[in-house]
């Protein structure tokens, strides 16, 4: 007998503590209350991929150089145009000059896509035409300024995204020689910046695709992207001598985005929204080719129905990167960006924390283990409690996208997998309180 009384306060106990953590999407089926706590993680999530129209690259003070290729993103090729200013150089009529060497100096930002170990090959060339930007104030990624068809130089780059040290290669001497000359000629070209910019219009750096299987960010400063000119004095004392011409605004980047043989072709259809269904259940985020995951919950009221009164107490979403989608090759974003948008698709606030103080940031988890539960997740506890009870228009979505100061200077890419991905599932937690069930 007391076997048996043991037994039936056991499952009791059970089904109790069943109801109050219940992973279905009623629960609390077992016990008769007026006020139930649930906890489900089944709510539907519904993932797209937008490819924007044009994202602004111009005066972001970043060259990305290079050419990517994987099966995933197609094929990439990043360009950067630039302009250049002098530094002064006044000769002196009593001394004899001559020329040595031009080059130009690249510093390493850390930022990269592919292959680091391999060689970089770019071709730099004239522009035919001024850097002017657009009535709007900007240049974007589609942007294109013409150049020469001979390339003034080719510098094979030997890239070090972690090393931060200056990388320097010999670029044209005939071109050297030629400003050098000016220079001792004391040429109006080379007085001043709007004289320099009318003389040489500024220096297209392009990726040559056949060799190229990485994309490198290199800073564009005093010290990188900086062409120098070494001279010396020629005397009995001589004197090793440099004159810096500095890039300046304005410049920016350029992409070309070849997406045939990708699940992305698609948007070469004029199309500018695709679920990820129509993707093979994955979602995009990619910085400068454009591309941000949009995130919907078309079911979220169906919780309304479950009793007289259904509050939402917190709420966890869940993203998980397609395993073998990232690595050394294309390692993923330390952080990202999630913000509230409308029907239309016009972006709102950041998403922040249950504060409201700062900004998430997707609080990045990774298994360097497995790489069988690496993750982001962003607390929406207040966007789910503020869009609970809309309808139509009103009803909002949230954009995920690299973080402000990568979005338009990075080739930083993630994909994630939906509902119905077969390894990598995205997963909203909820819990919320039901008053009287139905």
């Amino acid at each position: 007998m007391k076997q048996l009384l043991f037994l039936l306060s056991w499952i009791a106990l059970l089904l109790c503590t069943s109801c109050r953590d219940e992973t279905s999407d009623l629960g609390g089926k077992w016990v008769e209350s007026d006020l139930q706590n649930v906890l489900t993680d089944t709510c539907t999530v519904k993932l797209s991929t937008i490819l924007l129209d044009s994202i602004n690259t111009s005066n972001k003070n970043i060259a990305q150089l290079g050419y990517y290729e994987d099966g995933i993103w197609g094929k990439i090729a990043a360009s950067s145009y630039i302009e250049y200013t002098p530094a002064s150089f006044t000769p002196d009529e009593n001394l004899t000059y001559k020329y040595d060497s031009l080059t130009i100096s690249l510093k390493c930002n850390g930022d990269y896509i592919g292959d680091t170990l391999s060689t970089v090959k770019v071709n730099l060339y004239e522009l035919k035409d001024n850097i002017t930007l657009n009535d709007n104030g900007y240049l974007f990624n589609n942007s294109s300024i013409a150049y020469n068809s001979t390339p003034l130089s080719t510098i094979n780059i030997q890239p070090r995204p972690k090393g931060g040290n200056i990388l320097e290669y010999r670029i044209s001497d005939e071109l050297g020689n030629a400003w050098f000359n000016k220079m001792l000629e004391k040429s109006e070209d080379f007085d001043s910046s709007d004289n320099f910019r009318k003389y040489f219009k500024g220096i297209a750096f392009v990726p040559d695709e056949a060799s190229n299987r990485s994309i490198i960010g290199f800073a564009i400063s005093d010290s990188s992207m900086c062409i120098k000119m070494y001279y010396h004095e020629i005397s009995s004392n001589s004197s090793d001598l440099t004159v810096k011409i500095a890039p300046t605004t304005p410049h920016f980047n350029k992409v070309k985005h070849d997406r045939e043989n990708t699940p992305l072709q698609l948007f070469d259809k004029q199309t500018k929204e695709i679920t990820s269904d129509k993707l093979s259940n994955i979602s995009y985020v990619q910085g400068l080719t454009g591309l941000y995951t949009k995130i919907e919950f078309p079911f979220l009221n169906n919780l309304l129905l479950l009793g007289q009164s259904v509050s939402i107490e917190s709420a966890t979403l869940y993203l998980y990167p397609v395993k073998g989608s990232y690595g050394k090759l294309n390692p993923l974003p330390s952080s990202l960006a999630l913000y509230v948008a409308d029907q239309n698709d016009v972006t709102g606030s950041q998403i922040t924390d249950i504060l409201g103080t700062s900004v998430q940031t997707g609080s990045l988890v990774t298994d360097d283990a497995l790489n069988e539960n690496t993750y982001y997740s962003f607390d929406i506890t207040s966007f789910l409690k503020g869009n609970l009870g809309k309808v139509g228009v009103n009803i909002e979505n949230l954009q995920l996208v690299l973080p402000e100061s990568k979005i338009n200077t990075s080739y930083q890419s993630v994909v994630f997998g939906d509902m119905n991905h077969p390894q990598s599932r995205v997963k909203l937690s909820v819990l919320y309180k039901v008053y009287k069930t139905y």
